[in-house]
């Protein structure tokens, strides 16, 4: 769902789930086309990565869109991000930082709700425990995997960014060919 005045420029959501199921089919063939010797589990790695990023963390998260919906009673996780993040900006839209922005939004809220659960925890259980230490421990336990295995991260993030990328070149494309017919 777009506001007021851009809703006739862009494409819907049943458009873009539909750019999305496309794309992430065709960037499977090319894959395992061209590349020597393709790994079934990076393809499926990406292709769901693809699909999260396509179907629930794409452009249109700045609005309540179907993607905003699709996050059901977590979707109010996504409201700082629509207060902050004017609809179709470089934030929200930029090629490559739309959905590296969102990625780290993810990230950001993760911790923060990682943080929280811990320290509620640790507060009404009395037991002894430091959320900061806890957390700062997971983030580097997952910096030292995704250092161990650089093909499984690589796949994962080109997987979100470009599901993202995918939904603003179809909004620029779309509406380049609205305004000029």
């Amino acid at each position: 769902m777009a506001k007021k005045g851009c809703h006739s420029l862009v494409p819907n959501a049943q458009t873009h789930d539909l750019i999305t199921l496309v794309t992430a089919a065709g960037a499977n063939v090319a894959y395992f086309r061209m590349a020597p010797h393709p790994d079934t589990k990076l393809a499926i790695l990406f292709t769901v990565s693809y699909l999260f990023a396509g179907y629930a963390c794409a452009g249109d998260l700045d609005l309540k869109s179907k993607e905003y919906r699709r996050w059901g009673p977590l979707r109010f996780l996504w409201l700082p991000y629509q207060k902050l993040v004017p609809h179709r900006s470089w934030v929200s839209h930029g090629l490559i930082a739309g959905g590296i922005i969102r990625l780290l939004y993810l990230a950001l809220i993760c911790t923060l709700l990682l943080w929280g659960g811990l320290w509620i925890y640790g507060h009404y259980a009395h037991h002894p425990l430091n959320p900061n230490a806890t957390t700062r421990a997971e983030w580097q336990s997952l910096f030292s995997y995704a250092q161990a295995h650089p093909k499984w991260t690589m796949a994962l993030l080109a997987g979100f960014i470009l599901a993202g990328t995918m939904h603003s070149l179809a909004d620029l494309v779309f509406t380049g060919l609205k305004r000029r017919f």
